[in-house]
């Protein structure tokens, strides 16, 4: 499949089978999605797999942080992400340099979209989520995140139970201004 075929093809997968997926396949594809751009090769990204017992153990102890008042609307809202049979956090870390930071979000913007394409080549289906619970210290100390770092998002992977067709797209045509 050409690149604009994939490009134009990928969509977000709402529901995935149960069909197990390879954490070494999914670190293959990331050590792929990562020749993406990033301004003075700064690379300042990171992965957390979350999949099979990894995965319980991680929801049991994020719930377990959250008041037993507020436990169940938070799992409804985690099972969102974790039905996926693997989730990946993109991690990056924090650059004190706001433009340096900018480039740095540019850069994992531009990875996740690679990994999301080697997915959709692969086969794969995969939804890029960035739930508000991925900035709270709850969520972000489980996971074992760094005080330096953000959490970008959350994409989950999977094999998709039905390939939905792809939405149109406004064209480029309309939205671009050629300056003379």
């Amino acid at each position: 499949m050409s690149v604009a075929s994939t490009i134009k093809s990928r969509v977000s997968t709402a529901k995935f089978t149960s069909q197990w997926v390879n954490p070494e396949k999914i670190i293959d594809l990331l050590d792929v999605a990562v020749y993406a751009p990033n301004h003075k090769m700064r690379q300042p990204w990171r992965f957390v797999i979350l999949e099979g017992a990894g995965k319980d153990k991680f929801v049991t102890n994020y719930l377990a942080q959250v008041k037993e008042s507020e436990r169940e609307e938070h799992k409804k809202l985690v099972m969102k992400v974790m039905m996926a049979p693997t989730v990946v956090a993109f991690i990056m870390k924090k650059n004190p340099v706001y433009a340096d930071e900018i480039e740095d979000i540019q850069a994992c913007a531009a990875l996740i979209q690679n990994f999301l394409l080697l997915l959709e080549d692969e086969k794969m289906g995969s939804f890029w989520k960035t739930p508000k619970y991925i900035e709270t210290e709850k969520f972000k100390d489980v996971l074992g995140i760094r005080y330096d770092e953000l959490v970008l998002g959350l994409v989950m992977v999977g094999y998709p139970q039905v390939k939905v067709e792809p939405k149109l797209r406004e064209s480029a045509k309309l939205l671009t201004t050629i300056y003379e």
